[in-house]
């Protein structure tokens, strides 16, 4: 593809630190002076595509990425919390556990009625979440929303009334030009941010977005539920990966070509550290949902390779956070290399001139 402007509407799936690598998918866009559409993201996918929207750079997003003091987020330790004791309960009598017997043991009820509101299988993996993860999580979820929102406040964005402006469709209504997901564990249901806020009484303008991408962030076990109260009832909100990690049907593809970028996941993490353990749980509660439509209504996805870079690798040296982004360079660039050329429809042109 030549160095020409193009519009494309883009996903970014999740992946915890290993989201590091869309750095370098920005990078290569940037070079090819590719323009981004309307953008949508879970998880680590969400901060990415904010943090792109309130204006950053791939430089400047690197020097941010770089500053962030990941140290500071920890609140306890891997073996403290409470998903790795039940594991380790269950080990006497199963031994190590694979990733459907990790579910059966998040599917046995907690009794809790302040949570057991659905009893079904997804329902009561949810009610597990909930409940050990507000005993004890390992990181701040309040330190990384406060630093999310002075990096978007530092381009004056802070709700999402401020990100306005992108392509209305009939998956975008508002036009917002980015969306996420989170997992509502109360009633058991995917929701879109900030569109479905409405539900909970809030108006999606109103709602800060560092907040949104706090609750799409929001691992299992690693930081806390976020939660939101109407008429009395709790809303237990965590990262929408959970049910799909990566929501592209969010991008209408008839406006401007999709693509998406997904973290390639490796499963079975080797070892019995604690560390590995709560890996292999994370990584099995991940993608539970029932897909929304076929992965075939995007134009184009690649994954990216990470080597062996896990989810919750916060630790991680200068070396590998460069080998991440560059890894995200390599994948755009092939990917950029795939598309054909591109004419824009005549809705664009006109939004555009």
């Amino acid at each position: 593809m030549d160095k020409l402007n193009r519009f494309f509407g883009l996903t970014l799936g999740g992946g915890g630190v290993r989201g590091i690598s869309y750095i370098g998918v920005f990078k290569s866009s940037e070079e090819r002076r590719i323009h981004w559409g309307n953008m949508a993201g879970v998880s680590v996918g969400s901060l990415m595509t904010a943090i792109k929207t309130a204006g950053y750079n791939a430089i400047e997003m690197q020097s941010l990425m770089d500053d962030f003091n990941f140290q500071k987020m920890q609140k306890t330790s891997v073996s403290e919390l409470p998903i790795i004791k039940r594991y380790k309960e269950s080990l006497i009598t199963r031994g190590k556990m694979n990733e459907t017997e990790i579910l059966e043991l998040l599917n046995q009820p907690i009794r809790d009625k302040q949570y057991d509101i659905n009893t079904s299988s997804r329902g009561n993996i949810l009610n597990s979440i909930v409940t050990l993860s507000n005993e004890k999580v390992l990181y701040d979820g309040d330190y990384l929303e406060d630093w999310i929102y002075k990096v978007l406040a530092l381009k004056e964005i802070r709700t999402f009334k401020d990100l306005r402006g992108g392509f209305k469709s009939e998956k975008n209504p508002n036009g917002y030009k980015i969306r996420m997901t989170c997992v509502d564990c109360t009633r058991v249901r995917l929701v879109v941010l900030p569109d479905d806020l409405t539900y909970y009484g809030i108006n999606p303008d109103n709602f800060e977005v560092a907040k949104a991408v706090r609750i799409s962030s929001s691992i299992p076990f690693v930081f806390s539920p976020v939660t939101l109260n109407k008429n009395g009832v709790k809303y237990n909100l965590i990262d929408g990966g959970v049910f799909d990690n990566f929501p592209f049907w969010l991008i209408d593809n008839s406006i401007y070509p999709a693509i998406g970028f997904k973290i390639k996941n490796k499963k079975n993490y080797l070892g019995i550290s604690p560390i590995n353990i709560l890996q292999n749980i994370v990584s099995a509660v991940y993608d539970i949902g029932i897909p929304y439509h076929s992965k075939t209504e995007i134009d184009y996805i690649k994954d990216i390779e990470v080597s062996n870079i896990t989810t919750l690798d916060f630790n991680l040296s200068e070396e590998l956070k460069t080998m991440l982004i560059q890894s995200g360079y390599i994948a755009a660039n092939n990917l950029f290399a795939q598309i054909r050329p591109y004419f824009f429809t005549d809705y664009v042109r006109r939004l555009i001139r």
